[in-house]
């Protein structure tokens, strides 16, 4: 059975990849779309932000990694996917994520599945990770992410930081 993980993963952190491992353990293919939602601003591009998925997940599960750029539905649609994978870290999340799912029933064929992240990584955040980075205190958030993926991003930042200062 395929599932369906979607988000923005901008950046990408440890409470991702641990609703990502749950996910593994339960569907036969798990799809990650590292979306573009054009209702938010995006720290990272979607080159950036994918390649950090692909960073932090480890190989040889059965994932396949799409940078996207449609509606979720119609790739779930497309795909015959039968679960969306949801990460839920508190009532916040769930009353936002049951919006959602009124969506996904009447769109597609598939379930949503609400996942909670490990107890460790249940309050982690993306934008707990930006914080820590327009502070210019980005060492910190490396506890919020996979080693790989977090070295990564401050060469994404290294590089970002170059080009808004003119010394490209």
């Amino acid at each position: 059975m395929i599932a369906v993980y979607a988000g923005s993963f901008d950046p990408i952190t440890l409470g991702h990849t641990s609703v990502i491992d749950r996910a593994t353990n339960l569907f036969d293919e798990l799809h990650i779309l590292v979306a573009n939602n054009r209702a938010k601003k995006h720290h990272f591009t979607i080159g950036q932000r994918t390649e950090l998925v692909r960073l932090s997940v480890p190989p040889g599960k059965r994932i396949k990694i799409v940078a996207f750029e449609g509606i979720v539905a119609d790739y779930v649609n497309e795909t015959g996917a039968k679960a969306i994978v949801r990460g839920i870290r508190n009532a916040t999340d769930f009353e936002y994520e049951m919006q959602l799912e009124q969506y996904v029933r009447n769109t597609t064929k598939a379930d949503t599945v609400y996942l909670s992240p490990y107890t460790p990584n249940m309050q982690t955040s993306s934008s707990l990770v930006r914080m820590f980075i327009a502070t210019g205190k980005v060492e910190p958030a490396g506890a919020f992410m996979v080693e790989a993926a977090f070295e990564q991003m401050k060469m994404y930042e290294s590089e970002n930081n170059q080009r808004h200062s003119g010394n490209e």
